[in-house]
């Protein structure tokens, strides 16, 4: 092919690429039309969509069983670290969606008066149940308890405060329905060498 051919081969297909753009209104050529952009790939690192969550159910039964106004007597320990006369008033119901159980309770020991928030939930995950407590003289707790046996609830918490950071044991018996639920609790400041009672006392609805 000589060198003519080829230069009209190339005339001809460069006029047919032409011939073949839209033209406007006016008959001029329109311009080329721009290539689209490829769509973003999904980004590898980025989350999964989160499935939709419920309240868990062991905590709408534990509510239903325990809900409600208790009225409580008993003992606790004051500023003096003595074992007085207690009485109190709490209030358990469910709280942020249904996905706490919460606790206020209201009490006085001798002329001092003391109070507590506590919320408690349930961890399908590790199947324990979980609880944050927030106290009258800065103390606050948090922990964990492997559920009831046998009508009986133990907690292990921590507890912080201005005395520094102890640990802290809960204790829920419910064996006696007479008797309604006894309760007490015991801190150790020395990593479980020495534990003290700090309170004792029955709540009845």
């Amino acid at each position: 092919m000589n060198t003519f051919s080829r230069v009209a081969i190339v005339l001809i297909g460069l006029t047919s690429a032409v011939a073949a753009q839209p033209k406007a209104a006016d008959g001029k050529m329109a311009p080329p039309a721009a290539a689209k952009a490829p769509a973003p790939a999904a980004d590898p690192k980025a989350p999964a969509a989160m499935p939709e969550m419920t309240p868990p159910a062991e905590l709408a039964a534990a509510v239903k069983a325990a809900g409600g106004s208790w009225t409580c007597k008993g003992q606790g320990m004051d500023h003096a670290m003595k074992m007085i006369d207690m009485t109190g008033k709490m209030k358990i119901g469910l709280s942020v969606d249904k996905w706490w159980m919460t606790t206020v309770f209201d009490s006085k020991m001798g002329k001092e008066p003391f109070h507590f928030d506590s919320f408690t939930t349930y961890d399908a995950a590790t199947k324990k149940w979980k609880r944050v407590m927030v106290e009258s003289g800065g103390f606050w707790l948090s922990g964990e308890s492997a559920g009831m046996t046998a009508n009986k609830i133990d907690w292990e918490m921590t507890a912080h405060g201005p005395m520094g950071e102890g640990m802290f044991r809960d204790h829920e018996d419910m064996t006696d329905p007479k008797a309604g639920v006894k309760m007490w609790g015991e801190i150790s400041m020395d990593k479980g060498k020495i534990w003290t009672k700090v309170y004792e006392m029955a709540c009845k609805k």
